[in-house]
């Protein structure tokens, strides 16, 4: 294999033989050294079946499964010394039972990709690499509004500093914020200035301070910057149409109220937890419980989450998993949406 003219070439390159990778699916089992292989891949659109060598077991099981099963092999180890060394023993024992395994997607993937990174687990952000090297270059930005929402002491504050950790570090732009903002009529709200005014009076107080707020994120993201929100149009329809204090606002004038805030979101992260655990991750913080922190109401507010991320497509997270759980799953629908972004962008871009 030559060497690559540029970055397009190489990035166009790995996505070939990742589809040829997808492409064996049903014919073929991937053999990975670990889970963190399976999740970079998978994150980088490959589909397949996969086993872990390390977890299952070693070279000699990971030759017997696929033997059991009546497939081929595709060894997909790391492209360093170790990794070299584990190709090397399962060839050993692929072989000794007969089975067909195939080693070139992973020398082409070793070329490719040798110059950023020397093992699987790093695919997904050599491709990210690349394809924001090229965008920018095209003068593409990269930017994206995302919205974590979850009732009080399912983890969104802390899912929000982690993801600002991870993206920061792949080396993207970010902006955290959060509803109610700290502007003027957010900074009102958070007061507590307006205690005791009606439910639809306070979804009007939010829709207000959502509505400069929006604008605020939209430059921002037009700007290349990934906004990372803590709360959007959800927490009003979910909070104020689930009765707190007796109250009843109607369902159907909050979505009207919210519907011109549908729409800006590119991926909305749910999490989702029983309101029991989560009230008592608010109290062992220290932290006293608001009127909106009541779990019988909690549990009305979860229903209605639930309700509308089936209804506007949010990705639900079991929030009851623990934080790295969480943080993979969140980085995994996060990247997702980027990949989509910018392929769609660059598509724009070259017409």
């Amino acid at each position: 294999m030559r060497p690559p003219a540029d970055d397009a070439e190489r990035l166009e390159l790995i996505m070939k033989e990742l589809e040829s990778l997808s492409a064996l699916k049903g014919t073929h089992i991937i053999l990975v050294e670990g889970s963190k292989d399976i999740a970079a891949l998978t994150s980088s659109g490959v589909s397949g079946d996969f086993f872990c060598v390390q977890s299952g077991g070693g070279p000699v099981r990971a030759a017997e499964a696929v033997w059991k099963a009546g497939k081929s092999a595709v060894i997909l180890t790391d492209w360093d010394r170790r990794g070299n060394l584990l190709a090397d023993d399962l060839r050993t024992n692929l072989m000794a039972l007969g089975v067909v395994y195939n080693t070139r997607i992973r020398d082409a993937l070793a070329f490719l990709c040798g110059p950023y990174a020397k093992d699987v687990e790093s695919m997904d952000s050599v491709i990210l690499h690349l394809e924001k090297s090229l965008l920018e270059m095209r003068g593409v930005r990269m930017g994206a509004i995302i919205v974590i929402e979850g009732i009080d002491g399912s983890g969104k504050s802390t899912l929000c500093a982690r993801l600002e950790d991870v993206l920061s570090a792949e080396g993207r732009d970010v902006v955290l914020t959060a509803e109610p903002t700290r502007g003027k009529v957010g900074g009102l709200i958070r007061s507590g200035a307006f205690e005791g005014v009606s439910q639809s009076t306070e979804a009007l107080l939010f829709t207000a301070d959502r509505n400069d707020h929006t604008e605020t994120m939209r430059r921002l993201a037009s700007e290349g910057k990934a906004v990372i929100c803590d709360r959007y149009f959800a927490s009003t329809v979910a909070y104020q149409s689930s009765g707190l204090d007796g109250g009843d606002v109607d369902r159907g004038w909050l979505l009207s109220l919210c519907s011109r805030f549908v729409g800006v979101p590119d991926l909305t992260l749910l999490l989702d937890a029983d309101p029991a655990v989560t009230m008592g991750r608010v109290r062992s913080r220290g932290e006293d419980v608001s009127k909106f922190e009541e779990v019988r109401f909690l549990r009305r507010v979860r229903e209605e989450y639930l309700r509308l991320a089936k209804e506007f497509g949010f990705k639900v997270i079991d929030a009851s998993a623990g934080p790295d759980e969480v943080l993979e799953a969140a980085v995994s629908e996060i990247r997702r949406l980027l990949r989509c972004i910018r392929r769609r962008r660059s598509t724009v871009r070259r017409a």
